[in-house]
């Protein structure tokens, strides 16, 4: 698959497009522990971590290994990111956070449904995986609605005295 910078999705209503610095300050404000309550991340509340995030990211998607998309609304209003990870052969793991006003609205199963389609459409794989922390249920209607089926699961530390309890959910193709 050929990736460029110019990758833009669009659903019903939103809009996935490759992250830029100029969202430095909308995930800066809405990367609250709240949000990644379930995540392995932890905001300390340092500026310089969501600038390497946002440089790494684009890294990443110039290396082919990593697409990770602001989550805009049909106005560009910032809404939160996603992302297709660790892009290789055999597979391909998504994932998304929306900020706390975003969530409960349908839009995590919008925006997988579309990264899902746009998988399909320009790679091939095993498998992708969706990893989601068990208590999260929110979080797991999303894979199991698009038809994924629960793989394994395994501890994921989040602090050296928080561990995550994660199910790796997985859609195969061969």
């Amino acid at each position: 698959m050929k990736l460029n910078t110019n990758i833009f999705i669009k659903t019903k209503r939103l809009i996935l497009k490759p992250i830029e610095e100029k969202y430095i300050d909308d995930i800066y404000e809405s990367f609250t522990s709240e949000v990644t309550k379930f995540m392995p991340f932890n905001p300390q509340g340092n500026k310089n971590e969501i600038i390497d995030f946002v440089l790494n990211s684009k890294k990443g998607l110039l290396e082919k290994t990593d697409i990770v998309f602001v989550v805009l609304d049909i106005d560009e209003k910032f809404m939160g990111c996603c992302g297709i990870h660790n892009i290789n052969p055999e597979s391909i793991e998504v994932g998304l956070w929306l900020k706390k006003e975003s969530q409960g609205q349908g839009f995590g199963t919008e925006i997988i449904t579309k990264i899902i389609e746009f998988i399909e459409q320009n790679f091939k794989v095993e498998y992708i995986l969706y990893p989601v922390d068990e208590e999260n249920i929110a979080s797991r209607k999303i894979p199991e609605k698009l038809g994924f089926i629960p793989f394994k699961t395994y501890k994921k530390p989040k602090t050296d005295t928080n561990v995550l309890n994660i199910i790796e959910y997985r859609k195969h193709y061969s």
